[in-house]
């Protein structure tokens, strides 16, 4: 069987089309990651204030009525682990990452907790609820 040549023309555009999706691809990560950074920004400085911590008598009637988010622990920080004077501060801000509005404190781990409307946006507002899926 015999194959034709790809011509010059061809080859160029084709690798022209590479670096335009190259950099479309780089521009999306980057708008990303300036997003993630303001939102953990906004969820250290004004949202962790929106968390409610519970003591142990609350977290059997939390732990039966509201939505379990996820367990953070402070040490699986990759960054920087948080000193204990930081640590309150650091979970609360954590849970309001995850959109979560209550959190109990067990040493240096947090259950994360969604008990109101909705979840939390990193600013510590409401988000609108989701609509029940269909």
């Amino acid at each position: 069987m015999k194959t034709l040549p790809i011509s010059p023309v061809r080859a160029s555009q084709a690798g022209v089309t590479a670096a335009l999706l190259a950099l479309l691809a780089g521009a999306l990560a980057c708008a990303n990651a300036v997003e993630n950074e303001k939102a953990r920004h906004d969820a250290r400085t004004t949202g962790l204030y929106q968390v409610h911590i519970i003591n142990d008598d609350e977290k059997e009637h939390v732990t039966g009525h509201c939505k379990f988010v996820r367990t953070i622990n402070a040490d699986d920080d990759p960054v920087r682990r948080p000193m204990d004077a930081e640590l309150r501060d650091y979970l609360r801000a954590e849970a309001v990452y995850l959109g979560a509005d209550t959190i109990y404190i067990d040493g240096r781990t947090a259950e994360a907790y969604i008990c109101g409307p909705g979840p939390l946006n990193p600013d510590g507002t409401r988000r609108a609820p989701e609509p029940p899926p269909k």
